[in-house]
């Protein structure tokens, strides 16, 4: 079975040492260094789609993203990178795909570097981490790169990010258990999929999609918990005074994509096609930070789904959005 993958990501030696050097957080992942390895290593990616039958991987810097550098170093940072995106692209054009990472703090330059590297390097839309230094982007001043995505009619893939401090010592520090568990659980286990899933339902409720109809948006880990509140979404919000001539499923359903990023359970899959239809799932395995080896086919290959649906989830949709 054909199959692509579109949550995979890489990394460059120059911007691992630019992240380390100035990110307020600090990467504290025990396999950092391994992770590295892979992250930098376009072959390394080809040598494991090989082994596990996977076609076609899409990838963006997602983990050490230069997003979160000084303003006066991150326009560079992002050229450099997506140009490293683009050279590995251009080496393994029947394997590879790529999204931009841009200046997310400075909008117009975002929206001109996601411009340039969708027209110029032929990457095939953006990635977003998080907050932006606690920004969540319903923020009027970053429509630009919104408005540039719709004109290129690119989507825009919204991954998580590393949460504020703040926030982790309101809602995950404890008494109860260890610093170091309280550090998973405002990240990956809980927390910046939470944020995230905050952050898709703010984009919708403050009108983003009523005025850019066209717009299309990604969501992983199943859609950061927001498909299980659709209707409840739906339902409540129009009483606060919401005032969108549609309901709050409407825009969702229409312009968001949902991946699974490895979590491969077949209760959430069914959740979500229900909610969504197979023309807005896309599979992914969050590749290297996750290796799913044999379940990548395998998950895919006994998920109970018709084979236009199981056609679709593993590559259709993906095609079709990303231009592939």
């Amino acid at each position: 079975m054909k199959i692509i993958t579109v949550e995979e990501h890489f990394d460059t030696p120059a911007n691992i040492k630019q992240f380390n050097a100035y990110s307020e957080v600090k990467n504290n992942n025990p396999h950092q260094d391994m992770l590295n390895a892979t992250l930098t290593d376009f072959a390394k990616h080809i040598d494991y789609m090989d082994q596990y039958g996977i076609d076609m991987q899409v990838i963006s810097d997602a983990g050490n993203s230069p997003q979160v550098l000084p303003d006066n170093l991150v326009v560079e940072a992002c050229r450099a990178q997506n140009e490293s995106l683009a050279e590995a692209v251009a080496k393994y054009p029947d394997r590879l795909a790529g999204l931009a990472v841009v200046p997310i703090n400075l909008p117009d330059e975002a929206a001109k570097e996601l411009e340039r590297a969708v027209t110029k390097l032929n990457l095939k839309g953006g990635i977003i981490s998080g907050t932006v230094d606690g920004q969540f982007l319903d923020d009027p001043k970053f429509e630009p790169i919104f408005a540039m995505a719709e004109k290129l009619d690119v989507p825009l893939y919204l991954h998580p990010g590393v949460i504020k401090d703040e926030q982790k010592a309101i809602l995950y520090d404890s008494k109860a258990y260890s610093p170091a568990l309280a550090t998973f659980m405002g990240g990956a286990a809980w927390g910046w999929h939470m944020e995230q899933g905050v952050q898709m339902v703010r984009l919708i409720i403050s009108g983003l999609l009523e005025k850019y109809p066209n717009l299309k948006l990604i969501s992983g880990h199943w859609g950061e918990f927001v498909p299980m509140f659709l209707e409840r979404l739906s339902e409540f919000l129009p009483f606060s005074g919401l005032d969108l001539p549609h309901s709050f499923e409407y825009y969702y359903k229409k312009n968001v994509y949902v991946t699974p990023s490895g979590m491969y359970s077949d209760p959430q899959l069914q959740m979500v096609l229900t909610e969504m239809g197979a023309d807005h799932l896309m599979y992914s395995e969050d590749f290297p930070y996750i290796e799913r080896k044999e379940n990548v086919q395998g998950f895919m290959t006994k998920a109970d789904l018709s084979e236009k649906d199981r056609e679709q989830f593993a590559h259709g949709t993906a095609e079709k959005l990303f231009k592939l």
